[in-house]
């Protein structure tokens, strides 16, 4: 009997936007300027690969003619990589984020959320930084409806 492999979260890209990995890198740039993780982009051979390093835990995405498809794998910092994947996903579109019953990962963080609870404090900030989560840079990016409210 073969044991079929699980991971934390499951992602697919399916894409005709050429420059797609470039914009995601773009989305995730606010995350490397916070000083809360590393960020490579590479062209090779077989695509375009993104990566985002948490310590020196490396996650990665590889494109390639606008497909790809990839496992989160369990790790310290598993929970964080899939708020960034989030991230990409509501800012450019054409990627699922799903988990093993094959339920699509909320947009919204939240510490009740069960990949997230055991690392909130860690989460928290990548989910602020990337304007999912109410911190400096949400504020900051809609300073206009805060201004209005308050």
């Amino acid at each position: 009997m073969t044991k079929k492999f699980s991971g934390v979260a499951y992602w697919k890209v399916q894409t005709s936007v050429a420059n797609w990995p470039a914009l995601a890198l773009d989305v995730l740039t606010p995350v490397e300027k916070a000083g809360l993780a590393v960020l490579g982009y590479e062209c090779l051979p077989g695509g375009d690969q993104l990566s985002v390093t948490f310590n020196k835990e490396r996650h990665q995405l590889l494109v390639a003619n606008g497909q790809g498809r990839g496992v989160v794998r369990e790790s310290e910092s598993a929970s964080r990589f899939v708020v960034c994947l989030i991230a990409v996903r509501k800012a450019l579109g054409d990627i699922s984020v799903v988990t093993d019953l094959q339920e699509n990962v909320p947009t919204l963080p939240r510490q009740s959320y069960p990949l997230y609870a055991e690392d909130w404090q860690r989460v928290l900030p990548i989910a602020q930084e990337l304007g999912l989560a109410t911190g400096e840079a949400f504020v900051a990016r809609h300073a206009a409806v805060f201004n209005h409210l308050f």
